[in-house]
């Protein structure tokens, strides 16, 4: 038998009965009634037909339960993940160096920073951090906790880092936007005397091994107070902008003030200085000349600070600030001179 007599003979027979079989309409209507009658249902039911509420069902649930749960709870760890970082950075800024929370309000501080925009951003944000490392300098002289030297310290770092910051935004700035680096400089200048005076105010309550860094810390305010000024005369040169003459002004009124106050106040301890040594009957050459030589520094300004108002006055602004500059180095000088003295003689004596 070949095998297409085979195949024909498999076709002829797939419904026979004899092989269980029998797959004729006929024949399935038969084994479904069957079925039917074993599991309990009607044979003859219409078969049912899906509307459009029944796809808008199915969707609905799908969204709800595919879609929605998932991001519900994402949006729920989120919200508590979220909300304890806010709370924690809020309570962390009354931290100061040392507190447990003080290492967040730094990490917040460098985000801000990283998100600025523009220099000038970045700028305002260092003088306004600056402000804040002052605040803490504030709140731990102002309590009897242990450790305050080394805590007045990291926050005197952390001031000058800041200001520093600063000073290379603003010059920067001054090369890309001479305009804005005027506004800013007049910002950095007025913040600086804020700044200068809350030194001031909490120099009495430094412990003794922090002096020397507040004193480092005055000196970086200085030079950020002089890069600003020169950023305002250089702006007022070049295209008058506004509001630059006064600021101009009043820097050069609050030179002269400082230059006269820490004049007088030299000549003063000079005066004591020779009291106590004619008290005491004490007859030093070492100290003889050198009282002579602060002396005749401090009195030799008054020629040079005349020659700078009358430039100042004909314009020359530059010019006279330097010439400024010039006397508070002699000062200085003369200054140093007669902290010297009254150590050797308070310590001598």
């Amino acid at each position: 038998m070949t095998i297409q007599e085979i195949e024909q003979l498999l076709r002829s027979s797939k419904n026979a009965p004899e092989f269980g079989g029998d797959y004729s309409d006929e024949g399935m209507k038969r084994v479904w009634q069957k079925v039917c009658a074993d599991i309990g249902i009607d044979s003859n039911a219409e078969p049912y037909r899906i509307t459009w509420r029944d796809y808008l069902d199915y969707f609905s649930w799908q969204f709800s339960h595919v879609w929605m749960r998932p991001v519900s709870v994402a949006l729920s760890i989120f919200a508590i993940m979220f909300g304890g970082w806010i709370t924690t950075v809020n309570a962390s800024f009354d931290s100061v160096p040392g507190d447990i929370l003080y290492p967040v309000k730094l990490a917040t501080e460098r985000v801000q920073i990283t998100l600025a925009t523009s220099g000038g951003q970045r700028a305002k944000l260092h003088a306004e951090f600056a402000g804040r490392r002052l605040d803490e300098i504030t709140t731990i002289t102002s309590s009897t906790e242990e450790g305050n030297d080394v805590r007045v310290k990291a926050a005197v770092d952390g001031f000058k880092q800041e200001i520093a910051s600063v000073n290379e935004e603003l010059v920067s700035i001054q090369l890309s936007d001479p305009a804005q680096a005027a506004e800013l400089a007049m910002i950095v200048d007025s913040k600086t005397d804020a700044f200068a005076a809350t030194i001031a105010q909490n120099d009495s309550s430094v412990p003794e091994e922090s002096k020397s860094e507040v004193a480092g810390a005055l000196t970086v305010l200085e030079e950020s107070n002089t890069q600003a000024v020169n950023t305002i005369v250089q702006s007022h040169e070049s295209n008058q902008q506004q509001g630059t003459e006064e600021a101009i002004q009043k820097n050069f009124q609050d030179e002269l003030t400082d230059l006269n106050t820490r004049t007088a106040l030299s000549l003063g301890r000079l005066s004591v200085i020779e009291n106590v040594l004619t008290a005491r009957a004490v007859i030093n050459t070492s100290f003889t000349e050198r009282i002579k030589e602060a002396r005749t520094t401090v009195n030799s300004h008054d020629s040079a600070i005349h020659d700078a108002m009358n430039i100042f006055a004909a314009g020359g602004y530059r010019k006279a600030f330097d010439l400024l500059a010039e006397v508070e180095i002699e000062i200085a000088h003369s200054e140093e001179i007669i902290t010297e003295l009254e150590i050797e003689i308070t310590t001598g004596m």
